[in-house]
């Protein structure tokens, strides 16, 4: 079992090392250079003091005056370089630092050289600062350290033995220093290759990593561009899904489009009922108001782009209306550089159009016409169902209208055949004055429709009447008058109500019945007087008998029948009959007369 308070922490050691290894160059292949300088230059400094220790302790004299020599001459100063270096690299500066450190390690190399001679192995050591100018440095930087370590290492051969140009080439021992400089060239080119190469490999690297954040940020931008367009469509069905008013869905939808886009201009056309014009029905701005007020529209299939989007059922763009012929130039949107249409169809009609303008040319790309075509899709939907609503309220009205002029009519009628006394009720005794003030309470609820209280505290009789209303017509009044002055209550108003409204239930079903129990007998009569008519043998007897049943239904003695074919005609060649209906063509015209129908008392009838 491992304790948890003494165990390392990985995370805390990648952060030290990081910290460490952290460069502040911009380009990421120079930041990967910076990381493995740093680390060369750590490397460095831990071989310098271990470098430091070891001539410190060393047994051997002639060793340690070499070693020590070196140490002591440039232990501190390297030690500050070191850093140095290493604060220059971790500031982003990793080719001045690479540079300096190969100019360091070549200046150590010929100083170890010069203390053990150029004959010894340390001589390779001056291989190292080109391979370091060749990691870190510019391409040619190799080749130049190159060239300066093998001048150096010439200078110091020729200081040490004069002869050495002429020796080197002798085959004696300064023939060995060939190899060294063979060694400087091999390594000055593979280093020049390799930093070429890897140079290269940086630019691709950083050349891909540019193209692939241009690459980000075009799908971030078509993202939002996407997620934008996502959201207006969702926020149009949101809006269409419960519009019912034309005027507001489509001033909605105007708005939404204008907000979410960024559009100069936005219209909605509807074309008309001959599919002559394209109206304009919605507009943004005070320009909308304009246009709207002055009517404008325009010709299906004249050269604009509403007329060419209405006429055939594509969308139809101007994408740069300085030089596209189609778009129709308008005084009041001058800044518009680019236009778009969209058809509005509901099935295969094209019931208008939907118009976007923008000041950028061009503003319009072919991969938002799938959203802009939803957004048409479902606005001409709304649109076709805002237009049915309203006429379905149009035919409600109508037969609400109907309806009621119906009840109104067939409760006069119904009213005109039932006496005085049958259609008013009253419970209790009831003076002349109170008949006068309960007329007129009754007045009052027949013109407002609606229920009237009074509590009396002003003086005046208390009283409670409500309406009964049959399909929107008031047909009656029922009222309460207590004796004393009364504060009405909500039941007392919620019980009136329920009654009246039952009330109204049921006097309509007994207008009906008795009104078909008259049409019934009435009906009953005809046919049994008719049966009686097909019965007489002769045509007296079938008028007399004619005459006996008509007296007998309608009770009245006077009433006659007549055969006749003598028509006497009028100096203007109409007979009787035409100037009867002249006549009567004629009343009609001046108004009602005196003449009215007097039930229970005789009549005179022409048969």
């Amino acid at each position: 079992m491992t304790d948890n308070k003494t165990s390392p922490n990985p995370s805390f050691w990648k952060n030290a090392i990081d910290w460490l290894l952290r460069s502040q160059s911009p380009a990421s292949g120079q930041a990967r250079q910076g990381r493995l300088l740093a680390v060369v230059l750590i490397l460095t400094e831990l071989l310098t003091l271990i470098a430091a220790i070891v001539a410190h302790n060393v047994n051997s004299i002639d060793l340690a005056v070499r070693i020590s020599g070196i140490t002591i001459s440039y232990g501190i100063v390297l030690t500050v370089v070191w850093v140095f270096l290493y604060i220059l690299n971790r500031r982003g500066l990793t080719t001045a630092a690479g540079m300096l450190l190969s100019v360091a390690l070549l200046s150590l190399s010929i100083a170890l050289v010069e203390q053990t001679g150029p004959m010894t192995a340390t001589a390779l050591s001056i291989t190292v600062p080109v391979i370091v100018a060749g990691f870190f440095g510019p391409p040619f930087s190799a080749v130049v350290v190159a060239i300066l370590a093998g001048t150096a290492y010439f200078v110091l051969n020729l200081r040490i033995e004069p002869e050495y140009t002429h020796t080197i080439f002798a085959g004696g021992a300064s023939s060995q220093t060939l190899l060294v400089y063979v060694n400087l060239f091999f390594v000055a080119v593979i280093s020049w290759l390799f930093s070429r190469t890897m140079r290269q490999a940086f630019q691709e690297s950083s050349k891909l990593n540019l193209a692939i954040v241009e690459q980000r940020h075009e799908m971030e931008a078509r993202l939002q561009t996407q997620t934008r367009q996502l959201q207006a469509t969702t926020s149009v069905a949101r809006t269409v899904a419960g519009a019912r008013n034309l005027d507001q869905l489509m001033e909605d939808i105007v708005r939404l489009i204008r907000e979410t886009f960024g559009y100069y201009h936005v219209q909605v056309f509807l074309v008309d009922a001959e599919e002559s014009y394209a109206v304009l029905r919605q507009s943004t701005g005070d320009v909308g108001k304009a246009l709207l007020a002055r009517g404008h529209r325009l010709p299906v299939g004249s050269l604009s782009v509403i007329g060419q989007v209405t006429a055939s059922s594509r969308p139809v763009i101007a994408r740069d209306t300085d030089t596209d012929f189609i778009h129709r130039r308008n005084e009041l949107l001058p800044l518009t550089r680019s236009e778009m249409a969209i058809p509005l169809i509901v099935g295969n009609q094209v019931i208008g159009a939907l118009d976007l303008q923008s000041v950028e040319p061009d503003a319009f790309e072919e991969e938002m016409f799938p959203t802009f075509r939803a957004l048409a899709d479902q606005l001409a939907v709304a649109i076709k169902n805002a237009q049915l609503f309203e006429m379905a309220e149009e035919n409600l009205r109508e037969l609400s209208e109907l309806s009621r002029t119906t009840t109104h009519r067939s409760w006069i009628d119904f009213l005109s055949e039932t006496r005085q006394e049958e259609r008013r009720q009253v419970h209790g005794v009831e003076s002349k004055a109170m008949e006068i003030h309960r007329s007129r309470v009754v007045e009052r609820v027949l013109g407002s429709g609606s229920v009237i209280v009074s509590s009396g505290a002003d003086g005046r009789k208390a009283f409670l009447a409500a309406p009964i209303v049959v399909r929107n017509e008031v047909v009656g009044v029922i009222g309460v008058e207590p004796d004393d002055t009364r504060e009405w209550s909500q039941d007392d108003l919620l019980l009136i109500q329920g009654i009246a409204e039952r009330a109204a239930l049921a006097v309509e079903n007994a207008r009906l019945y008795l009104q078909a129990q008259r049409a019934a007998n009435r009906e009953y009569l005809i046919n049994t007087i008719a049966s009686r008519l097909q019965r007489a043998p002769s045509l007296a007897l079938l008028l007399e008998s004619a005459t006996r049943e008509l007296s007998q239904a309608l009770g009245t003695d006077n009433v006659y029948a007549e055969i006749s074919m003598d028509h006497p005609i009028s100096q203007s060649g109409k007979n009787v009959s035409d100037s009867n209906k002249d006549a009567e063509t004629a009343r009609e015209e001046k108004g009602p007369t005196d003449e009215r129908p007097i039930s229970g008392k005789s009549e005179e009838v022409r048969a």
